[in-house]
Parts: structure tokens; C-alpha cells; sequence
């Protein structure tokens, strides 16, 4: 049983199909797993995908691989659990491969720049409003966050209460800000580390 994760713009690849097509002939138990963020690069997807432009999902290119394909909000956590763990039994099954599509938006610029230790990192605009101006859109955007609405709907159905909710985010900054000082605090690899492992 395999998931496979990839980004819209690699739907646009030879590769995406030449994997659909047989492992929908093989019946493989794989389920596809697009993020379907908008962008690809700074292009939005419309501008380079035949479907979107066409107003249609992503998903549908599984028609052409006879497969099943399903379009779901990606902000939606547990929506997205349904629909892929529907996926697993199938291919767990031996019915073969489907392709899921998440519907999300990319909230940070695709080319954040890595900068050097001491420095900080710094974050280009967004391409919706740096290359597109579509200001409201993103905005809109950073307001349908999907971390923030799984917080709020699970407070609201009495899962979690606000204050624990809160210490949960602060665990998880304190643990990104420690793996963020053990790495820039380790040495820099050795140069002929970088064929290790390296096949061809």
C-alpha cells in the first residue's frame, strides 16, 4: 500500500501519467494524493492546466486512467481522512489505485529564501498579490487557514478546550524553535558527504 504526495504542477509532468496509466493497469495499491494549492511556481493553475482552465477539478484526469478521482476541501482534515482512508480500503482490496485532489491555497511564497545563520529568513510577497494584485483574495486565503479552523471546530464540538489548545501550539513552537537551533548550532557536513548514498 503506497500514498503518493505531490503539488498540482507535477500533475502537468509525463511522469503523473505514465504512473496513473499503470497503476491503473496493474491494479497497484497506490492512492495519488494532489495538493492542488493554485500555483505552480508564480503561474496560477488555470494559466497551465487544460482542466482548470476549462473549470473543471484536477481530479478528473483519473477518468482517463480508469480510475477513481475525487476532488475534497484539503482545509478540511477530517474530510480529507474520509476520503483517502476510502481510497486505502479500495486499494487494500486489490480494486486498484485513486486519484485524491485537496483542494488548499498556498499561503507562502514558493520561492522562501534560506538565508545563512544569524540572518533571518525572509518570506517574498505572495505571488497572488505580488505577481496577480489579487490582495483580497489572499487575504481571504490567510482567513480560511485550515489550522485555525480545526482548532475552532474542535473546541466548538468539546474536544479540546481553549487552554489546551493553546498549550498544544506552544509545545509545538518551542519544539520548532529547538530543531531550529540544533541545526544551525551543528557543523557543516563534510564535502565528500555529499555522494554518500547517492546511486546514480
Amino acid at each position: 500500500m503506497v500514498l503518493c504526495f505531490f503539488g498540482d504542477g507535477a500533475s502537468k509532468q509525463g511522469a503523473f501519467h505514465e504512473s496513473l496509466n499503470v497503476a491503473s493497469l496493474w491494479k497497484l495499491p497506490i492512492v495519488f494524493v494532489m495538493e492542488n494549492n493554485s500555483f505552480s511556481g508564480s503561474t496560477r493553475v488555470e494559466q497551465e492546466d487544460a482542466n482548470a482552465a476549462a473549470g473543471e477539478p484536477l481530479a478528473t484526469k483519473a477518468k482517463a486512467y480508469s480510475m477513481p478521482g475525487v476532488t475534497v476541501d484539503g482545509g478540511d482534515p477530517l474530510l480529507v481522512h474520509e476520503h483517502v482512508a476510502a481510497a486505502v480500503a479500495v486499494a487494500r482490496a486489490g480494486a486498484g489505485p485513486t486519484l485524491v485532489e485537496t483542494l488548499v491555497y498556498r499561503l507562502s511564497a514558493h520561492g522562501n529564501t534560506i538565508a545563512p545563520p544569524g540572518v533571518p529568513l525572509t518570506y517574498p510577497e505572495h505571488e497572488a498579490v505580488r505577481v496577480f494584485g489579487a490582495v483580497e483574495e489572499y487575504e481571504a486565503a490567510l482567513r480560511g487557514d485550515p489550522i485555525p479552523r480545526l482548532r475552532a471546530r474542535l473546541v466548538g464540538d468539546g474536544l479540546l478546550t481553549v487552554e489546551e489548545a493553546a498549550a498544544i501550539a506552544a509545545d509545538a513552537t518551542a519544539e520548532l524553535d529547538r530543531a531550529e537551533a540544533e541545526a544551525l548550532a551543528a557543523p557543516l557536513p563534510a564535502p565528500e558527504d555529499a555522494l554518500r548514498f547517492v546511486e546514480a
